[in-house]
């Protein structure tokens, strides 16, 4: 006992003289909750990073984001002006400011701010898509379908630069480049409410009756979808494409209404635009469990080990699902690999005998628990759940 207290003692010494985070720290923070549309929370993160280092331009730039994202249109210019005069080459800074004066209409203080954009990262969608947005707010329309071609030779694929790009081409009059570029924003996603609908008013316009029937009928099954918070999701996206997490979000809102193709185009892009982030998807199976879709969950943890069959959480998580949904080879293979990766874990043995005991490999199951039970000394909540399945196997010989 007495042990344990000067050992408490000492972890609360260790723990009072740690420093206090770096602004790194709330940088990762911020970003997290910003991403997660946790606004206020990244607002914080972001100003108690300030406090500690009031000259990081990545912070004022996330609450800037974070204002903006609220509608806080003068507090995000206060921290975006900031972010510039602390870093004069800060591109996005130059970016932000000019897709909120977009917002207001005000277009020549935009323009000044994306052309120095530009100067300064030529070679950036964002910059480019920005410029095109401005262009087609204010009626020159070539030169943004210039910026926009651009913007998508930077950045292609993309289903929101080429719905902008179908607008700015059906306002040159080019009707034919202009269907063909929003039938390529509804390929690329599924769930683009406003690009159907600009579809099927553009191919009826064309007298292409069929094309027009299919998209409206999609715009409408969409539609049972409208309300602000899908207003918003989209709007996310509509206003930075390259994040991942916004298509994510969007995702996660399909999934919640049933509407599970639209949801899988959305993961798609969030995983293709987070290549190799295996976390994400972790995340993603983790989340999809919680809303009841095991055999999606287990569609993404697939991806994570076909990129790394090691990787141990994935192996785990993977384990655990099959065995949920009753494919015990399955849930036994996937632990047999977590306990080569991490002999040492006490959750795999433990997941390795339940997958064996369900198959009905008592004593293979019953030397795996006992191995689990070995290494769980120190796991509160996993410790009697291995004992009780023992006691189980003991008890039915």
């Amino acid at each position: 006992m007495m042990g344990r207290l000067i050992g408490a003692a000492c972890a609360l010494a260790s723990c009072a003289s740690e420093p206090p985070p770096a602004p790194a720290n709330h940088l990762d923070r911020a970003r997290a909750h910003f991403a997660a549309t946790r606004f206020e929370q990244a607002a914080a993160a972001a100003r108690a990073g300030l406090a500690l280092d009031s000259t990081n331009a990545d912070l004022h730039n996330v609450l800037a984001s974070s204002h903006a994202a609220q509608g806080r249109y003068a507090l995000a210019i206060e921290s975006l002006e900031t972010t510039v005069r602390l870093q004069p080459d800060y591109a996005m800074g130059f970016v932000n400011l000019g897709g909120i004066y977009t917002k207001l209409g005000q277009y020549d203080r935009a323009a000044t701010y994306l052309q120095r954009a530009v100067q300064l990262h030529s070679d950036n969608s964002p910059v480019r898509r920005r410029l095109g947005e401005l262009y087609l707010a204010t009626g020159r329309y070539a030169e943004a379908t210039r910026e926009l071609r651009e913007a998508l030779r930077l950045f292609p694929n993309d289903a929101t630069l080429y719905y902008y790009l179908g607008q700015s081409l059906a306002a040159e009059d080019r009707p034919a480049e202009a269907l063909a570029a929003f039938q390529r924003a509804t390929v690329l996603d599924i769930g683009f409410a406003d690009a159907f609908y600009r579809l099927a008013t553009l191919a009826r316009q064309a007298g292409r009756g069929p094309l027009a029937q299919q998209a409206l009928a999609s715009f409408e099954h969409l539609q049972a979808l409208s309300g602000k918070e899908v207003k918003r999701l989209r709007a996310a996206i509509l206003n930075a494409p390259e994040e991942a997490a916004h298509h994510y979000n969007l995702g996660l809102f399909f999934v919640r209404h049933g509407y599970f193709a639209q949801a899988e185009n959305k993961f798609d892009r969030a995983v293709a635009l987070r290549s190799g982030d295996l976390a994400l998807l972790n995340r993603l199976a983790s989340d999809l469990i919680k809303l009841q879709q095991p055999e999606a969950a287990l569609r993404y943890l697939q991806i994570a080990l076909d990129q790394d069959p090691a990787h141990f959480p994935s192996l785990l998580s993977a384990g655990h699902i099959a065995g949920q949904l009753g494919r015990y080879d399955e849930a036994v293979a996937h632990c047999r690999r977590a306990t080569a990766v991490r002999p040492d874990d006490a959750e795999g043995w433990y997941l390795l005998g339940l997958g064996l005991f369900s198959k009905g490999e008592r004593a293979a199951a019953e030397q795996a628990l006992r191995r689990s039970l070995a290494l769980s000394a120190d796991a509160e909540e996993l410790r009697p759940k291995v004992q009780q399945l023992l006691n189980t196997l003991q008890q039915h010989p």
